[in-house]
């Protein structure tokens, strides 16, 4: 495989995150609250997997930026309360991009970090941005793997019919490998 394949796939998404338009507030915002729901897990051949429950919250951060926490609970044969189960949680915050349109990762307080080189996606650290539009929040995550090959992780939250609906793929070298489709409803924090 070829070195310049990673830094290429880099330079492809730098394009894309470059041409998407400006970050819509009044959209963002559309969003934030807890929700509540359940997302289907599907595999690369498009088959179904397995069921999850979910949470997301998502809230303002300092002051111009915000925060997304989600949990999600793996149920087994769609119980919670057998052997199996399996309960995850993550959370990144956004600020706005200095270039403006877009949102990064807000850089995270680590006494122990040697040099910004650390948080390069070459040396393994995921490159995380955020596009924020009328119709939806786009959540970007790209890794460059051990092996050389990349990965590209890509959420979609949008507000259809009340509920906030959801669509996660996981891309490597190119070929989505999963898919997480799902819907929430909001129970607590502003409305629409």
């Amino acid at each position: 495989m070829s070195r310049r394949r990673p830094l290429l796939a880099v330079m492809a998404l730098l394009v894309l995150v470059a041409v998407r338009p400006a970050a819509a507030a009044g959209g963002l915002e559309r969003l934030f609250g807890v929700w509540v729901g359940y997302a289907t897990v599907y595999d690369a051949a498009g088959r179904e997997v397995e069921q999850r429950e979910l949470d997301v919250v998502i809230r303002r951060f300092a002051r111009r930026g915000f925060r997304i926490r989600w949990t999600s609970l793996r149920l087994v044969d769609g119980r919670r309360d057998v052997p199996g189960v399996v309960w995850r949680e993550s959370a990144v915050a956004f600020v706005p991009a200095k270039r403006g349109g877009y949102f990064v990762e807000a850089p995270r307080f680590d006494p122990f970090r040697k040099r910004p080189r650390d948080e390069e996606p070459v040396e393994g650290r995921p490159l995380r941005w955020a596009v924020a539009e009328d119709h939806g929040l786009f959540v970007y995550s790209f890794q460059i793997l051990e092996d050389g090959r990349f990965e590209l992780q890509h959420y979609r939250r949008w507000l259809e019919a009340g509920r906030l609906r959801l669509r996660y793929e996981r891309i490597v070298d190119g070929r989505v490998v999963k898919r997480i489709e799902g819907s929430a409803i909001r129970v607590a924090g502003p409305g629409p």
